[in-house]
């Protein structure tokens, strides 16, 4: 069970005891009842657990380790992502919205521009046979499918159509 989650069971315990305890009076109070200890032996016994409830929930909150907070750094241009004609890597842009909006591969160094267009296909992982490395292209049903490797700049023909992702 989660600290979060004991913290609301008691909570909620404590809330019930003394709704029971004011439904408890009230009743002694309008009938005339008979409790098995005095009100005022319930009262202290529920002033006790009440202070039992709020030493739990101040040791429960010194020992939860706190989290990291990470800070998220706001862009305010869109994210784009595009696809080299030569290479067929995929890569993502800053999108400012001007168009023709010029941009270069950083896998090949060819030089583009965006035109306001999106490009047809499937993303597809690729691994490259000589350093291992996976990462996207797009198969855009162009056969053969070329690539290069963006670590290594091997060139490679995609064999098989497998499952895109």
């Amino acid at each position: 069970m989660k600290q979060k989650d004991a913290l609301k069971i008691i909570v909620l315990f404590a809330i019930l005891y003394f709704i029971w305890l004011f439904v408890v009076a009230l009743n002694e109070v309008m009938n005339g009842g008979t409790l098995l200890l005095e009100l005022k032996m319930w009262a202290i016994i529920g002033v006790v657990l009440y202070a039992l409830f709020l030493l739990v929930e101040v040791v429960m909150y010194l020992t939860v380790p706190k989290e990291e907070s990470r800070e998220i750094k706001l862009v305010s241009e869109a994210i784009t992502r595009v696809m080299c004609s030569n290479c067929k890597t995929t890569f993502t842009i800053s999108d400012t919205g001007v168009r023709p909006m010029p941009y270069t591969c950083p896998n090949c160094g060819k030089e583009g521009a965006l035109k306001g267009k999106k490009v047809e296909g499937s993303k597809m992982t690729v691994t490259c046979p000589e350093c291992s490395a996976s990462f996207e292209i797009m198969d855009t049903g162009e056969r053969p499918l070329t690539y290069e490797c963006p670590y290594c700049h091997h060139h490679g023909v995609v064999e098989t159509c497998s499952e895109p992702e």
